[in-house]
Order: structure tokens, then sequence, then C-alpha cells
């Protein structure tokens, strides 16, 4: 009886609602593939010019839906009316864009002091940032005017911070200031290593696209679909670093307040990963799968099968943050797309991928090689556990978070296996 009332609540027990739909991910996503393949023999223009333009047209297509049909700037987490609330303002909207521009001075002067950022490496960064400052320069005015008449808040981060900074007072509530300063810094680490790599799988993708078309179901085919995989995270994660504002309500609501959360996110990623892999958790060995593999080609097809399963599954899972990816900040709760199953379908997709393309448990040079490297990639694995943990202490203070938390303890993929095998 007790099983039947349990089927019957699972029944009508409906998922939290998703901060974007996942459709509107996928047909971002459809926009941005349609446009590389567009630009695929536009000489002219560099692996860099064709992701950003890919880029734009994800943004593009997302906002549209956004802001003309679920209209986010009215949800009451944007903390917008529909109608003008005050007489527009232009001292605050000088204040708030005079904060801004302290926000870039700071950044740049960062990326001025620090040698990472002088080398041919962030060319691609710098050289987008070059197309956008001039649309950011006339945009921002028309946006901050529009947001003093529209915002129900009016003494936001930004006016906070820019009294503070020209005024010298000190605002009675420091947590928007702390948010917006650890919201910019996000933005400033993440944002150049996306574009980055974006640009560099941008040229790759075509090369992988034509070797794939020449030789059809090979080893090529699956380093396209590789190159692809890659390509839809990272054309999502730029996408999702550029389009931080409160009016398609993909702002920062918070930010991560630990210093291990912090620290577990961004060793995974350059300078800091290129420096510990190599010298102190470095798992990959001198046989990868497929040369494993090469006797047993029915089995290497299986096995490459599961591999671009997990890449694709790695790769949705960002798309289904339409313009609200980002590392260390609550943007908004995504429940729909690979998140309607678990809480980290990414974390998990992706070191199961790490295993089954190294192969760490096979190594030539003999069993205590294969055994260093196994640990290695245990510590790696720890590394996403902890990121985990430390993503979801953060987002359970958001209410919405712990209902869809709590859903997934019902109704989630590890629920159901637990229901089966128990």
């Amino acid at each position: 009886m007790n099983s039947t009332f349990d089927t019957v609540a699972r029944v009508h027990d409906p998922r939290p609602r998703s901060a974007t739909p996942f459709s509107i991910g996928l047909l971002g996503i459809a926009a941005g593939l349609f446009t590389l393949w567009l630009l695929r023999d536009a000489t002219a223009i560099d692996g860099a010019a064709r992701s950003t333009v890919a880029c734009l047209a994800i943004i593009a297509t997302i906002a549209v839906y956004e802001l003309f049909v679920a209209r986010v700037y009215l949800r009451p987490s944007a903390g917008l009316a529909s109608r003008a609330m005050r007489p527009l303002s232009i001292a605050r909207v000088a204040m708030r864009l005079a904060a801004l521009a302290s926000v870039y001075a700071g950044i740049g002067l960062l990326y001025w002091l620090l040698p990472e950022y002088h080398g041919a490496f962030y060319k691609p960064f710098w050289t987008l940032l070059r197309t956008l400052a001039p649309c950011v320069f006339i945009a921002a005015p028309f946006y901050f005017a529009w947001m003093d008449r529209h915002q129900r808040e009016v003494d936001d981060a930004y006016l906070l911070w820019a009294r503070l900074l020209f005024r010298g007072e000190r605002p009675a509530n420091w947590r928007p200031v702390r948010g917006l300063m650890a919201g910019w810094m996000v933005k400033a680490f993440f944002l150049p290593l996306m574009i980055v790599y974006l640009s560099t799988n941008a040229d790759h993708l075509n090369a992988s696209l034509t070797s794939a078309l020449n030789a059809p179901f090979s080893l090529a085919t699956f380093r396209f679909m590789y190159d692809l995989s890659f390509a839809m995270d990272l054309m999502f994660g730029t996408v999702g670093y550029l389009c931080t504002l409160r009016i398609l309500d993909s702002h920062v609501r918070s930010a991560e307040p630990t210093t291990l959360g912090w620290l577990v996110a961004i060793i995974c990623y350059q300078p800091f990963w290129s420096l510990i892999s190599s010298q102190y958790i470095h798992y990959e060995g001198s046989v990868f799968w497929d040369g494993w593999l090469s006797s047993l080609p029915v089995v290497r097809i299986i096995w490459g099968a599961v591999i671009v399963a997990l890449l694709l599954c790695y790769a949705l899972a960002t798309i289904s943050f339409g313009l609200r990816f980002s590392n260390l900040t609550n943007r908004g709760i995504i429940t729909s797309g690979p998140y309607r199953f678990t809480k980290h379908p990414a974390y998990i997709a992706k070191n199961l991928s790490y295993w089954m393309i190294t192969v760490p448990f096979i190594e030539p040079l003999g069993f205590h090689v294969a055994t260093m490297h196994c640990a290695s990639l245990v510590v790696v694995n720890l590394l996403y556990f902890i990121r985990a943990k430390t993503e979801e202490r953060h987002l359970m203070n958001d209410p919405e978070y712990r209902a869809y938390a709590e859903w997934i303890a019902r109704n989630g993929m590890f629920a159901k296996i637990s229901r089966v095998v128990g």
C-alpha cells in the first residue's frame, strides 16, 4: 500500500521551474553552430572572429526569447518593474558609470601587472576586447539610464560602490558591494580563458569536420565529435560570462563565499592547472583508448561512442544554462536538461570521460606507473567532488535550489537506481 502511495506522490511531484528552458538552449546552440557552418570557408576571418560571431548569434537567439516571450525582466529575481518607478537621475547614472569605469580600470591594472596576460596566448581575448569596447562604451549609459528608472531598489551595488569610492560613504550593507566585486573577478579570470579556448577550438573544429567528411565512421568522426562537444561547451561558457545583465535576469545573485570553493575551481584552469598537472597530478600515460583498442575494432567503436555520449552530456549540461553559465556564482537555478537527472551531470560526465579517454590503468611502463596515473586521476576526481560540494553549500542559500535538491533526492537518477537496487 505504501509503495502505491509513493508512486502516486512521485507522479504528482513536478520538477521545480528552471531559470531557462532546455529547449531554448538547444535553439541557441543551433544558431551558433549554423553560424560557424556558414563561416567555415571564410578565410578572411580567423577562429576568434568566427567564434565571436557564433556567440553573438547565440546571445541574440536566446535574448529574443528571454525578453519578448518569457519577459524574464518581470521576474521577482530581476528586481525590475515594467513601468518606470521614478524620474531619471543623470547624477545616479553618472555615478554608476563611474563605478563601472573604476571596475574596468582595476581589472585592466591587474592584467597589466600580471605577466600571465602579456603573452600571445591571450591575443584572441584582446582582439575581442578591442571589438566590444566601443559597443559597451555606447550602450552602458543607455542601459544604466533604463535601469535607473525601472530598478525597484535604488541603491544597487554600483551606486554603493561609487559612493564609497568617490564620497567615502561606507555602505550600511557590504554584501552587494562584495557580490559586485566577486562577480567581476570571476568574469575577469574566466572570460579570457573561454575566449582563448573557443577561438582555438573553432579552428580545430573546422579541420576535424573536413577530416570526418573525408573519412566518415572512422576515428576522424570521433575527433570531430570531441571538438564539437567542447565547441558547444565553450560557446555557452563564453556567452554566460558576457551576459551578466539584470534585464535578462542573468545577473549574479551571489558568489561563492569560501576560499576553498574558489581554490578548487580556479586550480582546474590555466595558468594553475598546467603547473599542477605536469608536476603533481599527471594522470596521462603513453597509451590512450584508441591505441589500446586498435586490435579490437568493435570494442573500440563502442568505447568511443560512450566517450562521445559523455562529452555530449557534458556539453548539454552547459547549454542548459542558456545565458546564465558561470563558475563560482549563482545566476539562476537550472533544473532542466541533464540537470533533471542529477545535480552535477557535467562533473560526472567529464570525470568518467577522463578515465575512458586516458585509460591510466593501461601502461606499458608497468604496474607502478599505472598505479601512479590512476592515483593522480583519483585526485582530480576528488577535486571535482569538492567543487560539487562547495557549490551545493553555496547554492543551498537559495530557496529555489533547496527545492530542486529535495526534488532530485526524490526523483533523480541515483534515487531511482537506489529504489530499484534497494
